[in-house]
């Protein structure tokens, strides 16, 4: 609540102190008064803290909010110090040599740093990245130095016959009236515009949000810019055109930092980004070329029609140009026109992904950037898979088709560059894409819906089967101890029943674990494990060949183990093969199993069997590939590709 009653009290004070110096002004005598009747420090001073409290209010700690809170009560402060200050010297009031003094460097601390710090800070209260935090520091560094230099710089603040010395003023300082102009006052100028220009950087790598968010305070803050330092960029420029353009600029700050950081999602600005780049660069350059154009041809042949030759000349380079601009500033934004170059970028983002899921949010992020729309969404079978961007209400929906079998839909949202061509080289590519996920979707259910399956039968079988079996041989085991006493002879009959019936339980635990896990792998080794596969199969005669596989997964294991026992089963069944192979190889990457064998092949038409299904669901629930190749004289080849978890 103090907080609160603070941010809103300082907001009352701004437009309180600039009313206080019309006040001030007007109580001065008529020539004594300053000709600035007004300054953008009364726009400041009346909407910077109300803003700043607003956006607080709505956001408590925004690093932003209390900026602008401070600029605008220095800025009010500022605007009511000057007539005041005047009117104390005149008044003879004490400490008048000191208002007179802090007016004099006030208006440093509401100027440089909405240039500096707000540039380098907006929106999140932290610079672009670590890169930028020495031009923060330098920002800091300069804002003190004009300061301090300010303080200490002996000058009469004299208002006609009354003088008023700087009571802080030291003799040497005023030894640095060179260079403070001609040195330090471009460098801070040049550091203003490079915070500035650190906006130019979050834009380009920011996304459509944080775009917006910019777009809507970058034009301000440059225009503040240059209308601030215009006695420095430009000569003799009138005060009421230097106010006037100064006033708009720092109006619209705290309006666009207001609208950029509440209701951004209600701009779409990327256009209006675009086409002002493409436009004033077009205007410099081809203003240049008339322009010099006209220069020389009135060198050479002093000629009235100079004019217009340089307009037909212009006229001539007009598309071109705007076409070479429009790329260049496509290339600095981001933005991509060429198809081909575009889905090729898309390919390079895809081929980086570490999965098909990873690989499909890399291509919707490129689409949405390479056609330029806000947000862009693939959905599949119904169900959304990804989304990047921002998603309006309405969106155009793209079909998405493999190999003549609809799949899904691309969503595209927003407005943009989504013309027939772009969009049609890069269906092709998503669609692809949203085939592979597709797969491996239904591929996981299938796994899951096999694992639970398998749950469920270990389930029943431990309590159908295991389960009475072992209770009816703890009775057992009770009713021989009871007749142990009584009739002894009558115990053995039971024991050996007992123990048949212990051994059929131990056969049927067996069983189960077996299901699990094979004992083999425990015993021999994967490759002995193959090996013991191999030498049980009485026809064909099995080779086994292996690179030395090192140390694998049990999951892997246990996968490869079930793919050969799965194959060897299908050659012995339906190969009618003389002889078969199987050949392990290990990579850094991967583990390849292929399985070769003589036989008759697959016939021509044939539905996969649960045997092959079986394979491909366990080599790609692994994340891994199953291809199956066949020729009727030279049998079948199965080929598994599993990836191995990198060191």
């Amino acid at each position: 609540m103090a907080r609160k009653a603070l941010l809103w009290t300082g907001a009352a004070a701004g437009p309180l102190f600039v009313l206080l110096a019309y006040y001030f002004r007007f109580e001065a005598p008529a020539e004594y008064r300053t000709s600035q009747s007004w300054r953008p420090e009364v726009i400041m001073g009346v909407l910077y803290p109300v803003f700043g409290a607003f956006l607080l209010s709505r956001r408590p700690g925004l690093v932003i909010g209390r900026l602008l809170w401070v600029i605008g009560l220095f800025a009010a402060a500022f605007w009511m110090l000057i007539p005041l200050s005047r009117l104390a010297l005149i008044e003879g009031w004490a400490g008048a040599v000191w208002l007179r003094w802090a007016a004099s460097w006030l208006f440093l601390l509401e100027f440089l740093p909405l240039l500096m710090i707000v540039s380098l800070l907006f929106p999140d209260g932290r610079p672009p990245s670590r890169r930028w935090r020495p031009v923060l520091w330098l920002s800091v560094a300069f804002i003190a130095y004009n300061v301090i230099y300010s303080w200490f710089r002996p000058v009469d603040f004299r208002v006609g016959p009354y003088e008023a010395v700087n009571p802080l003023g030291v003799a040497w300082v005023g030894r640095l009236d060179w260079i403070h102009p001609n040195v330090m006052e471009p460098l801070t100028v040049a550091v203003a515009f490079l915070a500035i220009g650190s906006l130019a950087v979050r834009f380009k790598a920011g996304d459509p949000i944080a775009r917006r968010q910019i777009a809507l305070i970058a034009y301000p803050l440059l225009g503040t810019a240059m209308a601030g330092f215009s006695d420095m960029l430009w000569a003799d420029l009138p005060f009421w055109l230097f106010a006037t353009l100064t006033c708009t600029a720092v109006t619209l700050v705290p309006v666009a930092l207001a609208v950029a950081i509440l209701r951004y999602r209600l701009y779409d600005l990327d256009v209006i980004v675009n086409r002002t780049l493409v436009y004033a660069t077009l205007t410099v350059i081809l203003g240049a070329v008339y322009f010099g154009l006209i220069f020389v041809v009135s060198m050479l042949v002093v000629s009235e029609a100079a004019g217009l030759f340089g307009a037909l000349i212009v006229g001539a380079l007009f598309q071109p140009v705007r076409s070479r601009v429009q790329l260049s500033v496509d290339l600095m934004l981001g933005i991509e026109r060429d198809p081909y170059r575009l889905a090729d970028r898309l390919s390079r983002s895809v081929q980086r992904a570490e999965d098909p899921s990873a690989a499909l949010a890399a291509a919707v992020r490129s689409v949405r950037r390479g056609l330029g729309v806000s947000g862009v969404a693939v959905e599949i079978d119904g169900t959304v898979a990804h989304t990047d961007g921002l998603l309006t209400d309405k969106a155009k929906a793209v079909p998405l088709v493999w190999h003549g079998e609809p799949i899904g839909r691309l969503l595209l949202y927003g407005r943009g560059r989504a013309d027939q061509r772009l969009v049609g080289v890069l269906t092709r590519h998503v669609a692809d894409l949203a085939h592979t996920v597709r797969l491996l979707r239904v591929s996981q259910e299938t796994v899951i819906n096999t694992r639970e399956a398998e749950r469920r039968r270990l389930s029943r079988d431990l309590h159908d089967g295991l389960g009475p079996t072992l209770a009816a041989l703890a009775l057992s085991v009770d009713t021989a101890r009871v007749r142990l006493t009584t009739d002894p002879e009558a115990v053995e009959p039971s024991l050996t029943a007992l123990r048949e019936r212990m051994t059929a339980a131990i056969a049927d635990i067996r069983e189960l674990v077996h299901g699990l896990r094979p004992p083999a792998l425990d015993r021999l080794g994967l490759l002995g494990a193959i090996k013991a596969l191999a030498a049980d199969l009485p026809e064909p005669r099995v080779d086994v060949f292996a690179d030395d596989l090192g140390e694998l997964s049990p999951v892997l294991e246990v996968t490869v183990y079930r793919i050969v026992q799965e194959a060897l089963t299908n050659v012995r069944r339906h190969a009618h093969a003389t002889s078969a192979e199987i050949r392990l190889t290990r990579t850094d990457a991967h583990l390849e199993l292929v399985i070769s064998d003589d036989g008759r092949g697959l016939p021509r038409q044939t539905n996969s069997g649960l045997g092959l299904t079986s394979m491909r669901e366990r080599a790609t629930e692994l994340g891994g590939t199953f291809t199956i190749a066949s020729r009727p004289t030279t049998g079948t080849t199965l080929t598994t590709r599993l990836p191995l978890p990198k060191s």
